[in-house]
């Protein structure tokens, strides 16, 4: 299948990953229905700056409503999809039972909504690496694609009911999928949750604004566009599979005082303005090698400081532009 016959359903649009995994499906010359409960596709905005749009269609869906998920993927003629949709670990903190509607009877929906179309469509759908909970539960704090899941939040245990459901639509119905687990992401976009604060540190220090990264410790930071290509890879690779595959996706190692040390070499004018606490973040930071390459081939995990070089380009256009207010 070329790209000029694929149409790729994007749940999610308005989210960091949607909108990266859109803007990367445009550039192949792919069209991409893109489908959220907000048109507000900001951040979309953000990245593209200019880029070429047309193949993109938005359509709003909530993905709680069977019959509308059915038909988006029916009337569409979608052949792929990268399911995104789904409410942050604070949202699902606060109200559990929408947490769980927006993401366990959400991504139900979207397999039923496959089933029902009764084509072969490859599918990739957003799990994380919350199904794991804290580091501490695992010997050395070392985690890997077949480590057993030990979630401590609701978000975590909606994500393990996720690849439950997966798999149980494989061996029912020969649905193949896969399902990436995320650590935590940085990169334009990434303005929502406690763990965008690196992302939210690059802006401020090029805004000139003093800002506290609210952890400390090491973390394992996958760059946006480096993501998203791993959806949008491993939604074809599914699409000739009736397997549910979950994998843990790649990043880099790094210590916080490390980040802000590179941050301060990157952009010298931010010295002394960026800080952290000590206290660090209760996950896993160590990833045992991840089988993705083996199901997408080659996997973008692209060094931290080009992440950040580009990260620092891109929010730089943005400002400069008016995309993004130069003051927060």
């Amino acid at each position: 299948m070329t790209n000029e016959q694929e149409t790729f359903l994007v749940t999610g649009a308005a989210g960091c990953i949607g909108a990266w995994a859109i803007r990367l499906l445009l550039d192949e010359g792919v069209s991409v229905v893109a489908t959220d409960l907000s048109d507000d596709l900001k951040r979309l905005e953000l990245i593209s700056q200019g880029r070429d749009n047309s193949k993109l269609e938005f359509a709003t869906l909530d993905v709680t409503q069977t019959e509308d998920v059915a038909t988006i993927i029916a009337e569409r003629g979608i052949t792929h999809v990268v399911h995104l949709a789904g409410l942050q670990m604070p949202f699902c903190a606060a109200n559990p039972p929408l947490g769980a509607m927006v993401n366990v009877v959400g991504t139900v929906n979207i397999f039923e909504g496959i089933r029902r179309s009764g084509r072969r469509i490859g599918l990739a759908y957003a799990s994380s690496a919350a199904v794991f909970g804290a580091s501490g539960y695992y010997n050395s704090g070392v985690v890997g694609d077949a480590s057993p899941p030990f979630a401590d939040s609701f978000y975590g245990v909606y994500k393990v009911a996720n690849e439950g459901t997966a798999r149980i639509y494989s061996m029912s119905h020969g649905i193949g999928s896969v399902g990436l687990r995320p650590f935590i992401i940085y990169g334009p976009g990434r303005d929502q949750g406690k763990t965008s604060d690196p992302t939210k540190a690059v802006l401020a220090a090029l805004r000139g604004e003093s800002f506290e990264i609210n952890f400390g410790g090491n973390l394992l930071l996958t760059y946006a566009p480096d993501c998203a290509d791993g959806f949008i890879r491993s939604a074809r690779a599914a699409a000739g599979s009736g397997d549910a595959i979950c994998l843990n996706v790649p990043g880099r190692r790094v210590g916080v005082a490390e980040f802000v040390s590179l941050l301060e070499e990157l952009i010298p004018e931010a010295a002394g303005k960026i800080t952290h606490i000590a206290s660090p973040l209760a996950v896993a930071a160590l990833l045992s090698d991840s089988a993705l390459g083996a199901v997408i081939g080659d996997v973008a995990n692209r060094p931290l400081r080009e992440g950040l070089e580009e990260t620092i380009a891109i929010f730089r256009g943005a400002l400069a532009s008016g995309v993004l207010a130069p003051q927060s």
